[in-house]
């Protein structure tokens, strides 16, 4: 399992949100962090990686960004950053440098722009991970990464298969309705066993965990964020879906 770390604060929504206890802290961002931080102390025997979304840690310092890293792999996970970053070689490499930094293993990737190759590069050349959108939990994801075709095939095939050829560490692989195991089993086939995939859309979205544990082979990050994060006993949580995700591995 991976625990997705969302942590939003009043002023953006109603619900969801950090409990009150936490206000305590000044700053808007010692809220987050702080949040984050009591989050991996409780959850830390359920799983093997945290995937902090900057969309939610935008305001990070650096300092912010190294001590939720390190904490992350004091408990002994590794940290992702969903981060979804693309843009020109120079900007993207911008990108890499910093999050490497911070401290992080891996990232999440999108690779609308066309530059897997460069990216895979020099990612490895300073032991980041990349972790390429390729079927996302999101339904409107597939008017382009499914209906969208280049030469008759869908793009999400073409995206695996560059996957596989400029060697990424991973796919993102969603767990929700539209979804078919059929394509969680050709992406598969496409990338190999070795690649892992990250697969959002269990808990709130509420994706199948059965369906992608019996068709996405053995390297699987099964991603579960707000059902744990902002549950009332999140240890407990994670505790349930670490023992779901068991039986059903166990039973298939």
């Amino acid at each position: 399992m991976c625990i997705g770390l969302d942590p939003a604060i009043s002023e953006q929504r109603s619900t969801n949100i950090i409990p009150a206890k936490y206000l305590k802290y000044s700053d808007e961002n010692e809220v987050k962090l702080n949040f984050c931080l009591d989050l991996i102390r409780c959850t830390k025997d359920f799983c093997c990686a945290y995937k902090p979304n900057q969309q939610y840690i935008a305001g990070f310092t650096k300092k912010d960004h190294q001590t939720l890293t390190n904490a992350i792999n004091k408990v002994g996970s590794i940290s992702i950053l969903d981060y979804k970053l693309n843009d020109i070689d120079d900007t993207m490499h911008s990108a890499l440098f910093h999050i490497q930094k911070w401290g992080y293993d891996a990232v999440t990737f999108n690779p609308f722009l066309g530059n897997l190759q460069a990216t895979v590069e020099l990612a490895h050349q300073i032991k980041l991970g990349i972790i390429v959108l390729t079927l996302t939990s999101n339904i409107e994801a597939s008017k382009y990464q499914k209906e969208a075709k280049i030469h008759g095939k869908e793009l999400y095939t073409i995206i695996a298969e560059d996957v596989k050829k400029y060697e990424a560490d991973g796919c993102v692989v969603g767990a929700t309705g539209h979804i078919t195991e059929n394509e969680i089993r050709r992406i598969r086939t496409i990338v190999g066993e070795e690649t892992i995939f990250l697969v959002p859309g269990i808990g709130t979205q509420k994706g199948d965990p059965s369906r992608v544990i019996r068709s996405g082979g053995v390297n699987l990050l099964i991603n579960v964020g707000r059902d744990i994060i902002y549950s009332q006993d999140p240890e407990e949580k994670a505790r349930k879906y670490n023992n779901l995700f068991n039986e059903i591995r166990f039973s298939s």
